[in-house]
């Protein structure tokens, strides 16, 4: 029994884990997790409760002082009038009725018409609304949600949204919106209750998936509903728009040209409006939407006689008949859109005569492997690899390590004592041979040249297998009769992709004419926060109504007098100067055609609008600064899309728009990111060939190139095969391009062999787009 009971003791008994054990199995667990590092080099501050309450003081207060300004903005009867947008989404919605259903809730009697801008003053809210109908047409709906402070969608009961009303709602939020509202048209024509119950939370669910704070869709034809969008409108104050209220802006309330000798184009284009957003300098360009960027004569008040509004401009402007003026200073901006060359004195066209003529060899990273006459071999790149070097052995003493031998010495793999035979099924049969790396045995190997309509038999019978496994986008593939020396003499070879050097500052041929005249900053998120500091301290303040004098000839005031709406926008510092501008975009999902690289687009950053082919690549960051060429955009993924256009500071949206059958469609949109023109764009291609004999890690390769000068001009470029094998071009054999190479490890007899070459894509330049209203 005392045994019987020990044996009890056993089985209860849990067993013993010591520490090694637990850790061995954490470490089991989390196998091929890293954990990141944590450097203490940077001791970060931890605010004190002082300064925490400072800083939500300080917030507090700017947010007091623009409430401040918004409210006095549209204070009273002297104030602002709220501008509000009437955006038809259906094409059965008319935008003239629904005005006059607002108006006719507080019976109001105004003549509206079909498109334009007018003013209503709202007598019952001490308020007045600007209203602007514009008819279905894109850059009029658009720009009229540029300007808008209040927005209203219009909805159909009766049909659904069309494309190019979806076109426009996703526009408009892509750019940026401010308050949003939404009513519905037809809805009275509906008989059942029900139905009509439904239909509104069909349409309230349609708008929330664009706008999720909408809380109700009104109708448009019931009095009582009317009257609450109208007192929505007067009463709330917008949210505002963020790249458009860090600027100065005005929506014209009427315009007139006047010609005079003191103007440097002959004449002056006069805008009355009220000033909003930040102060408007007049040192500072305005941009008038299709028509270009122009300077600002001088700035007058209209019928102000308070001394105190003209105390709060600039103190050099002058009084006459009580009203003020305000002239541009020595620091105004000027039109040229280009500066000086930024390296030296030299012009483009001087450095590019002193390009070198390079002719004798492939570039590799940043040097130049060239063929010298009295030599055989170039003088090919050893293979980092660790493994290729014996424990103990210092590098100099592994170079006399014959090939042959460290492969029978580091090769692990069962696979690398087979002799592999790859052509049986093409009715060619060789025997297979056991290579070595000396000359003395290449010159003792029996090599027998195919005839070329054999070779041709092969190829066409490789090419037709290699299309259906085709894996790589970049492939591309070479005849016979083509060199590929002369074909990709631009071309380049890169160890890395990612840290292999390239300098920015290299020119060649197909560099823009105007390269070294674009403006480059030295830091771009300091220049532009500069330029946005300064936007708020000079100028006329928002809230004052001005009379702004543009220096314009009579042609672009015949452009603006056929509009309907004109809105000014004023430009930061530098924003008029071409730079090489990069942009964060997504494509839109409901666009399915293809959007390739260099292809006609219509670039639309805050209110400019440009003609251009931008180039894709892919985002984030590499430490060399070279970024691989998207030959598309592919939908779902975020692309940086490259051209050469003027600067945008701040979070400014772009819009890449694309003329169509069907109209203006949009393929993509995003934001700003930089202006950087260090960032190179390399396109890649890569050739392929295919193992014709395996011996280990040795390998003859064929249907990569066709000569033998070929692989002399790209011996130096290392090799890669779709399995993860590096490698490098030992020595040509025979005349139809084959060639011996070494890889890191033994290749698969369906492997392919590959060499990636790079070149260098210059951005396009741009011009102003316009289209008529």
């Amino acid at each position: 029994m005392l045994h019987h009971h020990r044996s009890s003791l056993k089985q209860k008994q849990k067993p013993y884990k010591s520490k090694h054990s637990s850790k061995s199995a954490l470490k089991a667990t989390n196998k091929g997790k890293i954990e990141k590092s944590k450097s203490n080099t940077k001791n970060t501050h931890v605010p004190s409760k002082l300064e925490r309450r400072n800083k939500a003081k300080q917030l507090m207060l700017n947010k007091k002082d623009e409430i401040s300004l918004t409210r006095k903005l549209f204070d009273g009867r002297q104030g602002a009038p709220r501008i509000v947008a009437i955006i038809p989404l259906c094409p059965d919605v008319d935008a003239e009725l629904i005005v006059r259903n607002l108006n006719a809730s507080l019976d109001v009697s105004i003549d509206v018409p079909n498109s334009g801008v007018f003013t209503v003053p709202i007598e019952r809210f001490n308020q007045k609304i600007q209203y602007i109908v514009t008819p279905r047409h894109f850059t009029s709906m658009v720009n009229a949600a540029q300007v808008a402070d209040f927005v209203v969608f219009g909805l159909s009961a009766k049909q659904e949204v069309d494309h190019f009303g979806e076109t426009i709602l996703r526009s408009i939020v892509a750019q940026g919106v401010s308050t949003v509202y939404t009513v519905v048209q037809h809805l009275a024509e509906v008989e059942s209750t029900k139905m009509q119950t439904e239909l509104r939370k069909s349409l309230l669910s349609y708008i929330t998936h664009f706008f999720a704070e909408q809380e109700k869709v009104y109708c448009i034809e019931t009095r009582q509903e009317c009257l609450n969008v109208l007192r929505a409108l007067t009463q709330q104050f917008p949210k505002g728009i963020q790249w458009r209220d860090s600027r100065s802006y005005l929506l014209a309330d009427r315009a007139w040209y006047e010609e005079t000798s003191s103007s440097t184009t002959g004449g002056l284009i006069a805008v009355e409006g009220v000033v909003r957003g930040k102060k408007l300098n007049p040192d500072r360009l305005v941009h008038l939407p299709g028509v270009g960027d122009f300077q600002i004569e001088r700035i007058s008040s209209v019928g102000s006689n308070d001394d105190s509004v003209s105390m709060m401009v600039d103190t050099d402007g002058s009084k006459f008949f009580g009203e003020f003026l305000i002239v541009p200073t020595e620091d105004q901006d000027d039109l040229d859109q280009y500066v000086v060359p930024t390296r030296g004195s030299e012009d483009a066209e001087d450095i590019l005569n002193d390009i070198p003529e390079i002719s004798e060899g492939v570039k590799l990273d940043d040097h130049f492997y060239l063929h010298d006459e009295g030599e055989d071999e170039i003088e090919t790149p050893t293979l980092k690899d660790k493994n290729r070097v014996p424990k103990g052995m210092s590098e100099y003493q592994a170079r006399w390590i014959i090939e042959e031998n460290s492969d029978d010495e580091f090769d692990n793999d069962a696979d690398s004592d087979e002799e592999m035979e790859l052509d049986e099924h093409d009715g060619y049969a060789a025997t297979a041979t056991e290579y070595a790396a000396t000359e003395i045995d290449a010159q003792s190997e029996m090599f027998v040249d195919l005839s070329p309509e054999e070779e041709a038999r092969q190829l066409k019978a490789y090419r037709e297998r290699e299309r259906e496994e085709l894996e790589f986008p970049d492939e591309v593939e070479l005849t016979p009769e083509m060199s590929a020396k002369d074909r990709y003499a631009r071309y380049r070879g890169l160890r890395n992709l990612r840290s292999s050097p390239w300098d920015a500052d290299e020119t060649d041929s197909r560099t823009p004419s105007d390269w070294n005249r674009l403006a480059r900053f030295q830091n771009f998120r300091a220049s532009r926060n500069r330029a946005m500091k300064e936007s708020g301290v000079v100028g006329v303040p928002a809230t004052t109504r001005v009379i702004l004098y543009i220096r314009a000839t009579k042609d672009v005031f015949d452009a603006l007098s056929s509009r309907s709406l004109l809105p000014i926008f004023s430009l930061l510092r530098y924003e008029n100067k071409k730079v090489v501008l990069n942009m964060t975009v997504t494509p839109n999902t409901e666009y399915e055609e293809p959007i390739p690289s260099k292809d006609s687009l219509i670039l639309q950053c805050g209110p400019r609008r440009y003609a251009v082919n931008p180039i894709f690549s892919e985002s984030g960051r590499t430490s060399n600064h070279v970024y691989k060429l998207d030959r598309f955009l592919h939908q779902g993924s975020t692309a940086m899309a490259t051209a050469i256009a003027p600067v945008s500071f701040g979070n400014t949206p772009v819009l890449l728009l694309k003329e169509t059958d069907k109209g203006i469609e949009l393929v993509a949109s995003g934001s700003v990111e930089n202006a950087d023109s260090a960032r190179v764009l390399a396109k890649r291609i890569v050739l392929t060939g295919y193992p014709y004999k395996i011996h280990k890690k040795l390998v003859t390769i064929r249907y990569m190139f066709f000569n033998a000068d070929d692989i002399a001009w790209f011996k130096a470029v290392p090799l890669f095969t779709k399995m993860g094998r590096l490698g490098y071009i030992k020595e040509s054999i025979g005349t139809h391009g084959y060639f011996k190479c070494t890889f890191n490890g033994p290749i698969n007899a369906q492997d392919t062999i590959a060499m990636a070459l790079y070149k260098r894509v210059w951005p396009r330049d741009s011009e102003l787009w316009n289209s008529a209203y």
